[in-house]
């Protein structure tokens, strides 16, 4: 029995009243792109693979994602193939883009910490990656794209209430002394102090102060407690002053005299005037208040780290905050440390008064011990992104790529957010041109190219992801707002607003028409599709796995032809399909023709399709 799903392909949504529909912006299809397969190193096929679809813009792919080292994947491409691709290019006038290797530009471990050797890692497999990306167009700047972060655990996650208020929920915070990174709990209430709502900011401030105060407190602990120990040692209730002076200064040159042979004959002497004093003095000195004495000294060096520790924090982070005032106090105290240790006195109870007296100082500094992630991540990851810019400048000149900052994302890694990536490519911009200056390049041309040189990479279907959290449609286009200034380059894929599903435009709610309509940034910039991992998924739809170019421009709402609007691809493909819908086309040509009874069989006459006359007339068929 004939099945009639075999002849009905189905049709897409074309005559729909809301697919494709861009009102106000249509994007031609010159200035729709797609990435090769990231998957396999012979991008060279790859990039003639998608030549042949017609698409005029591509994004050969670096993203190693596989696994393995960041550069493995790129560093398997020979040498040729990134000439071949350049040659490919100007054979065929496509335009080309480059996605970089997914490295995290904080140098972030992903094992909790972090490390400045393990960024400037990093940052040289950026600069490598850029190096040979530019061989893909050596005349022009191609643009590079790198994730804000690949592995940073979310720095800020924010949810927005039912009320329409913004609340952050989990806040990932950074230890200066030690570099991990670590989730900070939040409690929004105090009720001991009657504070019932408490935002993230004001948790953080109060985490840091706990936490000075119970430092420095261990300091004052540790020295009282080797205090304890002299006193015991020297039973100031028997002793004499001079005696005890005396013991504590023979004590204090005995451990220089271990350190230096020059203070050998010192000790000696001193030695010989405690015997003077009481000819016992000496042998109860080295059995019984000597080793006291070196115990309550061990304690003292463990209180003096300490303090140093909290001294170095407090001096990092007045340096970091420009606190003039902070810097001259712990310069001071600085210089009588110096001075106290350079002329080797002062012993046990100098040690301890300039304990005591470096605790007093500390006190009410309050340092952040513990930074948000996210103010430390776009530091750092800034760092990368300006010294990438600034190697290709000083390599390739004005024909230098340019590096765009994308957003991962939502939920899934760290620097998500529109102003989070806002703030990595200003803060990058502001590195580059103070180091630009500093080799010679002048103020103007160092502001130039950094405009020029950094920027985003706006991933629409990315931040979309922030629609599990509570936001709406306003808010997502209020995130592409916020990062429109400084967009050079758009990533585009439809989701439902849950997972990174990679649709074709308009499968999903996506506002991608009104985000192409907000800036002139967004709409020259080059727009790669990114549907790869569902058309895969859905077996290719009969056209090999990961071609989208049909249902991309459908769905985008794109003209058939360049030098005019209509028709668009949403108007004239799949029509078919929409119109019969159903079964299909009214006795369809390949049914009756294949399974008999076919009136196709006729003559012309008839209304069938042979030649010749009816033979009801009398006249044979030729």
């Amino acid at each position: 029995m004939a099945s009639y799903e075999n002849f009905y392909a189905g049709g897409g949504e074309s005559l729909s009243s809301e697919y494709g529909t861009f009102v106000g912006y249509r994007n031609s299809v010159s200035g729709i792109g797609f990435p090769t397969d990231p998957t396999t190193a012979n991008q060279l096929k790859k990039v003639s693979d998608k030549i042949s679809t017609g698409a005029k813009t591509i994004e050969v792919s670096g993203l190693s994602i596989l696994g393995g080292a960041p550069l493995k994947h790129l560093a398997t491409i020979p040498k040729q193939h990134w000439k071949e691709i350049d040659r490919l290019r100007k054979l065929t006038g496509v335009d080309l883009t480059f996605h970089g290797p997914l490295v995290e530009p904080t140098g972030y471990s992903g094992r909790g910490n972090w490390s400045k050797d393990q960024r400037l890692e990093v940052e040289g497999q950026m600069k490598s990656a850029i190096e040979l990306a530019h061989q893909i167009n050596p005349k022009g700047n191609v643009v590079v794209t790198f994730h804000a972060s690949n592995g940073l655990p979310e720095v800020r996650k924010r949810i927005k209430k039912p009320d329409g208020t913004i609340q952050t929920t989990k806040l990932a915070i950074f230890n200066e002394r030690t570099g991990q990174v670590n989730e900070m709990p939040l409690s929004p209430a105090d009720y001991l102090d009657k504070i019932y709502e408490r935002t993230a900011e004001q948790q953080l401030a109060s985490l840091n102060n706990t936490q000075w105060t119970d430092d420095l407190q261990k300091v004052a602990e540790i020295s009282r407690i080797a205090r304890n120990e002299v006193e015991k040692a020297l039973n100031p209730g028997q002793a004499k002053p001079e005696e005890i002076n005396q013991l504590l200064a023979l004590h204090h040159i005995g451990q220089l005299a271990y350190q230096n042979k020059e203070y050998e004959e010192l000790y000696l002497s001193e030695m010989d005037k405690l015997r003077k004093i009481d000819p016992n003095l000496p042998i109860k000195f080295q059995q019984e208040i000597a080793p006291v004495l070196s115990s309550a000294n061990t304690f003292m060096k463990d209180a003096f780290l300490k303090l140093k520790e909290s001294y170095n924090l407090a001096y990092h982070n007045a340096k970091v905050d420009d606190n003039k005032e902070q810097i001259k106090i712990l310069d001071e105290y600085r210089n009588t440390y110096v001075d106290v240790m350079d002329k080797k006195r002062g012993g046990i109870l100098g040690m301890q008064q300039l304990i005591n007296h470096g605790v007093s100082i500390l006190e009410p500094m309050s340092p952040k011990i513990f930074r948000p992630l996210e103010e430390f991540a776009v530091d750092k990851a800034s760092d990368s992104f300006a010294n990438t810019a600034l190697h290709g400048y000083k390599k390739f000149g004005s024909n230098a790529p340019i590096i765009a900052v994308e957003n991962p994302p939502a939920g899934l890694t760290g620097l998500t957010r529109a102003d989070e990536i806002r703030a990595v490519v200003e803060k990058s911009r502001e590195k580059f041109i103070q180091r630009a200056i500093e080799t010679g390049v002048s103020k103007s041309e160092a502001k130039s190219q950094a405009e020029k040189l950094i920027g985003a990479t706006w991933d629409v279907g990315h931040i979309n992801s922030i629609r599990k959290w509570g936001y709406d449609k306003k808010d997502v286009i209020g995130e592409a707002r916020t990062i429109a200034p400084f967009v050079k380059h758009v990533h585009i894929a439809d989701n439902l607003g849950f997972e990174d599903s990679e649709l074709p435009p308009g499968m999903g709610n996506v506002p991608i028409a009104e985000i192409m309509a907000l800036d002139e940034n967004f709409r020259k910039a080059k727009k790669i599709i990114e549907t790869g991992d569902w058309f895969s998924r859905q077996g290719g739809l009969g056209m090999g796995p990961g071609t989208a170019i049909p249902a991309a421009f459908e769905g985008f709402g794109a003209p058939f032809y360049s030098t005019g609007p209509s028709p668009y691809w949403n108007q004239a493909v799949s029509t078919y399909g929409n119109y019969f819908s159903g079964l299909g086309p009214i006795n369809p040509e390949i049914h009756h023709s294949v399974y008999g009874g076919s009136f196709t069989g006729l003559p012309a006459d008839l209304g069938g399709q042979m030649p010749g006359r009816s033979g009801f007339s009398g006249t044979p068929m030729e």
